[in-house]
């Protein structure tokens, strides 16, 4: 499949909105079914779309990163992400973080069809209360991506490690209260995969938000069944959508500012 930048006329009639979620962290009061002492965090993934037919990831399981002496309202530390703060502890303070398995369905996830507002929950789980550093997703070896509905490649993991982790910052996670928190992974497969020497690479991009305090942007693409690649940008930001076959598309997690936006056809 070649992909071409072309002139769409039709295209440029697109309707386009940006849209700011207002909802505020309801954190005020606990969750009566959460022990005492524990809180729980459920993690949603969505896709940020390429130009392939399909995307097939082995995910294995997934676990977070919680520091016990800190709270999940706590402001961020200079050092949270630092790799000694995660490797051999050599001193007290990073004795408290501690790494918690989330209940998940292992399997395959066909990562397109997370697309335009689609998510779906990857794992949940109770923990001993903290604040969330990392979530560290592990994969398999059942990756594939499919070019054309007919023609699949294996999709080898790039790297030493068959695991990736996200950093979590606070503004990231909604508190559903003050012991239950939900944050989402935008996986943008734009720049997750890469063709060199004959074999398709996974780098895993994968990115949190909050998805009821972060920006939207949402637009109409005509003719429908067009289904090219929409690219919002400025100087920081770059994301991707692929309408739906009525020409519908949503970009979720944006970060708020101005952006250009850019129709990618696709010539076969």
């Amino acid at each position: 499949m070649k992909s071409n930048t072309v002139r769409l006329i039709a295209l440029s009639t697109a309707a386009l909105f940006f849209s700011l979620a207002c909802n505020k962290d309801n954190s005020t009061g606990s969750n009566p079914n959460i022990p005492a002492g524990k809180s729980r965090v459920s993690v949603y993934l969505s896709d940020g779309p390429v130009s392939f037919y399909k995307v097939l990831i082995d995910i294995r399981q997934v676990v977070i990163a919680v520091d016990t002496a800190m709270n999940q309202t706590d402001s961020d530390r200079d050092d949270e992400w630092d790799d000694g703060y995660f490797g051999r502890h050599r001193d007290e303070e990073h004795k408290s973080v501690i790494w918690d398995t989330l209940s998940i369905t292992p399997g395959v996830y066909d990562l397109l069809k997370l697309r335009n507002g689609t998510d779906t929950l990857l794992g949940a789980g109770i923990y001993p209360k903290g604040k969330v550093l990392k979530v560290r997703i592990t994969l398999g070896s059942d990756n594939t991506i499919y070019t054309d509905s007919a023609t699949s490649y294996p999709l080898e993991v790039f790297g030493f490690h068959p695991y990736f982790d996200i950093n979590i910052r606070r503004e990231n996670v909604y508190s559903v209260s003050n012991n239950e928190f939900k944050l989402w992974l935008d996986f943008n497969l734009e720049k997750s995969i890469f063709f060199w020497s004959g074999t398709y690479y996974l780098k895993p991009w994968v990115v949190a938000f909050n998805d009821q305090t972060s920006s939207k942007i949402k637009g109409l693409v005509l003719p429908e069944g067009a289904s090219p690649l929409v690219e919002a940008f400025n100087a920081t930001d770059t994301i991707y959508a692929v309408p739906e076959d009525e020409g519908r598309y949503m970009m979720r997690g944006v970060n708020p500012g101005t952006y250009s936006i850019f129709f990618r056809g696709h010539m076969g």
